[in-house]
């Protein structure tokens, strides 16, 4: 009851459509499996390989031809090297800093005033607005 038939043939359904195959397992891959998707899958691989070579060669090929310009400025002049500092504070005077990096207890010192200005110039086209005394409903 239920089971294969004996004959050896395949099942099929009442309407006498065959049935699906059943599918791989999960662990075969799907260019394994010859799936479509799977060999587009492995063309985008390559030309994103060879996107990422060719990236590698121009890099390479500017830094042949180009990289003398680094050390100098706009005008022609000899740029000197940039002396970093010994140490870096983690706190700025100047900038907020607040546990989540954003603005934060500061907002009363100048810099904190003009960024909540700034705040609300860029979101001021989100803010609801009242309407004006003559749209109002009597």
């Amino acid at each position: 009851m239920g089971g294969r038939p004996a004959s050896g043939l395949p099942r099929t359904t009442s309407a006498g459509s065959r049935l699906r195959p059943a599918k791989p397992p999960a662990s075969v891959s799907p260019v394994a499996r010859g799936s479509p998707r799977a060999a587009l899958g492995a063309q985008e691989d390559e030309l994103w390989r060879e996107m990422v070579e060719a990236e590698g060669r121009g890099r390479r090929r500017w830094a042949e031809n180009w990289a003398f310009l680094k050390d100098y400025d706009p005008m022609g002049n000899k740029k000197e090297p940039e002396q970093l500092p010994e140490q870096v504070p983690r706190f700025s005077d100047t900038v907020p800093n607040c546990s989540s990096q954003v603005v934060g207890s500061r907002l009363a010192t100048p810099l904190g005033r003009a960024l909540v200005l700034m705040d609300f110039a860029f979101t001021e086209g989100a803010h609801r607005k009242k309407p004006g005394a003559g749209l109002q409903p009597t």
